[in-house]
């Protein structure tokens, strides 16, 4: 059996009180008591129960992160920058996955609920509003990433969608092309919708005639990439297409590949994000690059001032996405 606080404090000949307030990091103990009872500490390798210390304290230094896809190579440069953020100010961090999948979004957030975590940072979908209500978690400290929905009103930490969406369209419009499509992601999320938004607006800002065609409908995956490609082959391809993140292009490459068309030649692609596959494609993939893992820290960062009382009322924290020219997009001649 391991060395328990009374143990300390008796080897210490101090109370128990006092070898509590150490382990709590108090400033009303002498320098020499807390030398002393951190090394009887260390002689016996003493780990203080956490899950018990955040019963005492209501909190328990964990915060909760919920993605929608951890195989989508989006998200695992976020998971970095949360972690590395939270680990710098001494809190875990506990990942959910949720396929995707609303029943998951709301066994998620009652898993974080269940586990009692100081607060939780989400990327969700905008369905999961009731789901927030229902939980009871009005009061509770969230920070919303990537993907903003304004009926929660939780402070939301992304880029602007809409101005990245209509950068990536107006470089298409700069190098001559005039039949462009969008693949869209997600249309039950935010940014799905901003992204359309974006692609629209640079269309209209052009004097190009919007074709309701050259909207696919996709959901960020690269399956739906895939799928969306052979749909704009069955009705006609445009000149370019702009995918709604680089996952969903990178399929779009795949179905290019079956049917012999040539990128750029016959097609230019632009995706979003810069996940690091779009580096490794060929042609390599021109794309408006999110800064992902500064996003992830700026979040966790948020949080915690939040979880501290520092931070009373959050402000949204937007940033912007740089366009990186590569070879999948050329001039139309």
């Amino acid at each position: 059996m391991g060395i328990t606080i009374k143990d300390i404090a008796a080897e210490a000949n101090v109370s128990t009180t006092t070898v509590s307030r150490v382990l709590n990091d108090k400033p009303d103990v002498s320098k020499a008591t807390k030398t002393k009872i951190k090394k009887i500490m260390e002689t016996h390798n003493y780990q203080p129960n956490k899950i018990a210390r955040g019963l005492v304290m209501k909190k328990t230094k964990t915060i909760g992160l919920i993605i929608p896809d951890i195989s989508n190579p989006f998200f695992p440069e976020i998971i970095k920058g949360v972690e590395h953020k939270a680990k710098n100010l001494g809190y875990s961090v506990i990942i959910c996955d949720t396929d995707n999948q609303l029943s998951e979004e709301k066994s998620s957030i009652d898993l974080m609920l269940a586990q009692q975590v100081d607060g939780m940072i989400t990327v969700l979908s905008t369905t999961t509003a009731k789901e927030f209500n229902k939980a009871k978690v009005n009061d509770f400290p969230v920070v919303q990433l990537d993907r903003d929905i304004p009926k929660l009103n939780y402070p939301t930490v992304s880029i602007n969608n809409r101005l990245s969406a209509y950068e990536a369209v107006e470089h298409l419009i700069n190098l001559g092309h005039r039949k462009i499509a969008h693949a869209a992601g997600d249309l039950k999320t935010k940014t799905a919708q901003d992204r359309l938004a974006g692609y629209k607006e640079a269309l209209k800002a052009n004097n190009i005639e919007f074709n309701t065609e050259y909207i696919i409908k996709g959901d960020f995956s690269r399956e739906s990439g895939y799928n969306a490609f052979v749909e704009l082959l069955e009705i006609g391809l445009p000149t370019a297409v702009f995918f709604a993140n680089d996952l969903m292009a990178v399929g779009a490459y795949e179905a290019a590949d079956k049917y012999n068309i040539k990128i750029p030649n016959d097609i230019s692609i632009i995706g979003h994000d810069g996940i690091i596959l779009s580096e490794l494609v060929n042609p390599r993939l021109t794309t408006m690059v999110q800064p992902k893992k500064k996003l992830g820290e700026i979040a966790a960062d948020l949080l915690i001032n939040i979880i501290r009382g520092k931070s009373n009322h959050p402000e949204d924290v937007i940033l912007a996405a740089k366009l990186i020219e590569r070879q999948s997009t050329c001039e139309l001649f």
